[in-house]
């Protein structure tokens, strides 16, 4: 980035903030890309490059949707398994 900013090549840093982003992304550190999106899209926008500024308005309301908690499904139904073994079980005596 350093390099694209010396030779002014607003562009090219433009689309290393957003390569950073979905690197940033990747290794789920959503908080941290959502800056960087929104900081880049400035970029894009100065420059008038609205496909670009539409990729990082995608972007940032996907990691802005909240997260659906993980459940395992395995867990509750061996859970469900065990109590129904149990049941059986309690009811042959």
């Amino acid at each position: 980035m350093d390099i694209k900013r010396e030779i002014s090549d607003i562009r090219g840093e433009a689309d290393t903030w957003f390569n950073l982003g979905l690197s940033l992304q990747n290794v789920n550190r959503e908080s941290d890309a959502l800056g960087v999106y929104r900081n880049v899209r400035e970029l894009y926008q100065t420059m008038g490059i609205n496909a670009n500024v539409q990729l990082c308005n995608d972007a940032i309301e996907r990691l802005s949707q909240p997260k659906a908690p993980v459940v395992s499904r395995r867990g509750f139904w061996g859970w469900l398994h065990r109590l129904w073994r149990w049941v059986c079980a309690w009811f042959r005596r």
